[in-house]
């Protein structure tokens, strides 16, 4: 995830400007007479995003004091469930992939032209520390050793939609399709990787090299086994999304 933050951190203030130029914060006056923007945005962040929109945050808090910035960490299909459920109302939302934003611009929750990608985003395959199947490739997973993978379910989760585009490009969807298991959140994914209760996992990449928590340096998932990158050319390229 380090590799994310000067793009992200860029990029984050620019949609949280943004936010306040489609109007999100309500509107003030500046000692001099000039208009300034005041009030409050609230953006929902995914977990996976956490550590660079802390940083984000800060840098455009500084640059914005009149204000307010309230953002809440919060699992992926989640966020799109409540914004969809009209639970949450937000005024900048930012999502691990296209997948999440294609759902809420299909239901009208976008203001236009507004979407931006904020950084690149990458498949990983994870396995728990033993790999007792000897995974070391996406061709691995067909072996018969491999039992049980686990992928988010694709029609919630960007991983999960491009993690069967690229076992489909690979030529071995037929062999591993029916190994295939969908949890609804992809934390559950490298969960089960990591507890070894299943051979493999297919995961976003900075989810399975670090997890953050704001005031305290980025560590490592526990247990998990990053065995590889899946090839990029076997799936179309996607990126972390931030829209009003």
């Amino acid at each position: 995830m380090r590799r994310l933050i000067p793009r992200m951190l860029s990029i984050a203030c620019a949609a949280l400007c943004l936010a306040l130029a489609a109007g999100c914060g309500g509107q003030g006056k500046a000692s001099d007479g000039a208009s300034e923007t005041a009030g409050v945005i609230s953006v929902m962040v995914p977990c996976g995003q956490v550590g660079p929109f802390n940083e984000a945050a800060k840098v455009w808090a500084a640059q914005h004091p009149d204000v307010e910035l309230e953002w809440v960490p919060e699992n992926m299909v989640t966020i799109v469930k409540k914004i969809l459920d009209g639970k949450e109302t937000p005024d900048v939302v930012l999502t691990m992939g296209d997948l999440e934003m294609d759902l809420l611009e299909e239901a009208g929750m976008l203001q236009a032209d507004t979407r931006v990608k904020i950084a690149d985003n990458a498949l990983a395959i994870t396995t728990s520390k033993e790999n007792p199947a000897g995974i070391k490739t996406i061709q691995d997973l067909a072996k018969p050793a491999v039992k049980t993978i686990s992928v988010p379910n694709p029609e919630y989760n960007s991983v999960g939609k491009h993690a069967i585009e690229a076992l489909k490009a690979a030529g071995i969807w037929d062999k591993v399709k029916d190994k295939v298991v969908f949890p609804q959140y992809a934390a559950d994914s490298k969960e089960v990787a990591a507890a070894g209760q299943v051979q493999a996992s297919i995961g976003y990449y900075p989810c399975v090299t670090e997890v953050h928590v704001p005031g305290q340096p980025p560590a490592k998932p526990k247990n998990l086994n990053l065995v590889g990158m899946v090839p990029q050319d076997l799936y179309p390229p996607f990126g972390c999304e931030a829209a009003v």
